[in-house]
């Protein structure tokens, strides 16, 4: 089984340098129900992919920029990008990257200030693969943010490999993700899709030993 992890066009939401808690939060809502920024795309065919997104605008309007897909994308609140909380209550203005970064190391460190913490995202992530491993069918997931990187982590823990991507990512980046039962074994990359030449990757794969 294949899958495809593709961050999620940026929002079309127009930030301002600083908040104070309740103009944070209003803000975070704002970008919720935020289209896509406008993009030039050529779409191409999903192919045998199911392609599945989160629940907000922006994340069905990414499927749709990306893939022809009559029917429109699998939709799921597992995807959903984790919904950061102001991290303390004030009036003073802080900078957006405080109210950010704050936020982040709170759900690193599971503060029940944020709605939800490290651990219930990894969790949340977990239901999600159980449930695309038990389709058994290749397929695309379309996140962000937090809820990305708890994907990337659990899919490690569980034996895929991911190649493509940075520790940063960029909008509508793309990582791919694949079992290392299609991987030969003997190297750091998966061979049927970064080393074309691997002999021993293709007849692993086609299950001749």
């Amino acid at each position: 089984m294949k899958i495809i992890l593709i961050e999620q066009a940026a929002t079309d939401m127009a930030w301002e340098a600083s908040y104070d808690a309740a103009g944070y939060a209003r803000a975070l809502e704002r970008e919720r129900a935020c289209g896509i920024a406008a993009v030039e795309r050529k779409r191409s065919p999903a192919a045998d992919y199911a392609v599945y997104t989160g629940t907000t605008p922006a994340a069905r309007q990414t499927a749709e920029l990306l893939f022809e897909l009559p029917e429109g994308p699998k939709e799921t609140p597992l995807l959903d990008d984790v919904p950061l909380r102001p991290f303390a209550d004030t009036r003073k203005l802080l900078p957006l990257w405080l109210w950010q970064s704050m936020g982040r190391a709170q759900w690193a460190s599971g503060s029940g200030r944020q709605v939800e913490g490290r651990g219930e995202t990894l969790h949340r992530a977990g239901e999600l693969v159980d449930r695309i491993e038990a389709a058994g069918c290749d397929c695309v997931l379309i996140s962000r943010g937090l809820t990305m990187r708890a994907l990337k982590t659990v899919l490690r823990r569980r034996g895929y490999l991911l190649e493509g991507g940075d520790l940063r990512p960029t909008p509508l980046e793309r990582v791919r993700a694949t079992k290392r039962d299609l991987h030969c074994g003997g190297c750091a990359h998966n061979c049927l899709l970064s080393e074309a030449k691997c002999q021993t990757g293709k007849n692993k794969a086609l299950g001749i030993r």
